[in-house]
């Protein structure tokens, strides 16, 4: 089900380098570069990255939660 998905994506190494990979050079882009547009969308590209990293350690870590339909 879905939580066996989130869990098998939260823990794939591959996802994590590729994750890894993306958010470094995300990070490189903005600090080396005075075009504000191109900063502006390489700082989005990271938190969107650090978003869906976080949405997979909760799904993971939340299971009552997901399994309920997400009533808090």
């Amino acid at each position: 089900g879905m939580i066996g998905e989130a869990q098998y994506l939260h823990d794939s190494e591959l996802l994590k380098e590729i994750f890894d990979g993306m958010e470094r050079d995300a990070i490189e882009r903005c600090v080396h570069t005075d075009d504000d547009e191109t900063r502006r969308v390489s700082a989005m590209e990271v938190r969107t990255i650090r978003s869906v990293r976080q949405k997979l350690k909760s799904l993971c870590s939340d299971k009552t939660n997901l399994r309920t339909g997400a009533v808090v």
